[in-house]
């Protein structure tokens, strides 16, 4: 089997070794892949370009698989993803977790996986892949100890921030998402803002 031409994929898994096993494997079959450590990485991937597949580990550091295939569908509902079942038991997954296809982590048959990863592909050429990245700003609620909490545009995190630490340009409310790093501009409800 050979990979479609410029077919991307996006393999997100904090091991090394795994990383470079499957990645080697796809790239010889003619993927074009690109590897991110941990969730957030991957979202940074994500903004320099959407790949054709995403294959993720679900057991991973600072953001697991599990959050950023929620993300992803919230933003990228057609992208076609494979979910590296670790720890779990085959039919055991997390009934939120909403992945085209599974395959056992550490018990990963390459031609199973390529299999999936050539299915995919072909049916995601047809899909539209638009990204549903929301452009308006994001709604601030005061908690009662003078924080505003925040949900990030990117990551769909919730943090929150003391009022002092937002950064106020031309009526905007601008802030650092403490999880991902990117700009988050927030409104303040009117009930919240201060005379």
């Amino acid at each position: 089997m050979v990979g479609q031409l410029s077919s991307r994929i996006l393999l997100v898994d904090d091991e090394p070794l795994i990383r470079k096993a499957i990645t080697g494997y796809l790239v010889a079959a003619g993927y074009v892949v690109r590897a991110a450590v941990d969730g957030l990485d991957a979202l940074q991937k994500l903004r320099a370009g959407v790949p054709d597949l995403i294959i993720s580990d679900l057991n991973m550091p600072r953001m697991s698989g599990v959050e950023l295939l929620h993300i992803v569908r919230h933003r990228f509902p057609s992208l076609p993803m494979i979910a590296m079942i670790g720890e779990y038991l085959p039919g055991d997954t997390p009934n939120s977790l909403k992945a085209d296809a599974y395959c056992q982590k550490g018990e990963v048959g390459f031609d199973a996986l390529l299999q999936s990863v050539t299915k995919l592909t072909r049916e995601s050429s047809s899909r539209s892949i638009a990204a549903t990245l929301e452009d308006k700003p994001a709604q601030a609620r005061l908690d009662g100890k003078g924080h505003y909490i925040i949900q990030c545009q990117d990551c769909l995190r919730q943090f929150s921030i003391p009022r002092d630490r937002c950064f106020m340009e031309r009526n905007d409310q601008w802030t650092t998402c403490v999880h991902c790093g990117r700009p988050v501009q927030f409104l303040i409800g009117s009930s919240d803002v201060q005379e």
